[in-house]
C-alpha cells in the first residue's frame, strides 16, 4: 500500500470540493479502522462500514434488479438534504467514506470528475 499516494489523493479531493468536504477516510473493511484520512473519525468509519454492509445485504434480499455487488452508496441527509454521505468500495480490503456539505460542494463535479479519478488512483495505491 502506498499511503503517501492515498494521502495525496485525499488532499486533492479536498481542494476540488471548495470547502465542501467535511471529512474523509480510507478504512479497513474488517475492522473499520482508518488507514488515512482528513478530519478522521473512528466512529464515522465504523458507521460507514456497517451502513455499507447493511445496504448491500438489504438490496440482495429485496430481489430488486440491482447488481449483485454494490460499489458505491450515496445518501443525502437532513431536512434540506444538506449533508451527503458517500461510501465507496475500493478493494477487497478497503473502503472510502466521506461526508459532504452539499451547500458548498459541487455535486456534479464530485460525481463525474473527482470520484472517478480518485477511485482509480486509490485502487492503484492500495495495490
Amino acid at each position: 500500500m502506498n499511503v503517501q499516494e492515498v494521502r495525496a489523493t485525499l488532499a486533492e479531493m479536498e481542494d476540488s470540493m471548495l470547502g465542501g468536504l467535511a471529512a474523509i477516510d480510507v478504512f479497513a473493511k474488517t475492522s473499520g479502522m482508518s488507514v488515512a484520512g482528513l478530519r478522521t473519525s473512528p466512529r464515522a468509519c465504523a458507521l460507514f462500514n456497517i451502513l455499507f454492509d447493511r445496504i448491500s445485504d438489504t438490496l440482495k434480499r429485496t430481489g430488486l434488479p440491482v447488481p449483485e455487488y454494490v460499489h458505491q452508496t450515496m445518501l443525502r441527509l437532513g431536512e434540506d438534504g444538506q449533508v451527503m454521505i458517500i461510501v465507496v468500495d475500493l478493494s477487497d480490503k478497503y473502503r472510502m467514506g466521506m461526508a459532504l456539505d452539499c451547500t458548498r460542494a459541487q455535486l456534479g463535479i464530485m460525481v463525474s470528475v473527482v470520484l472517478p479519478d480518485a477511485i482509480s488512483r486509490m485502487r492503484a495505491a492500495l495495490g
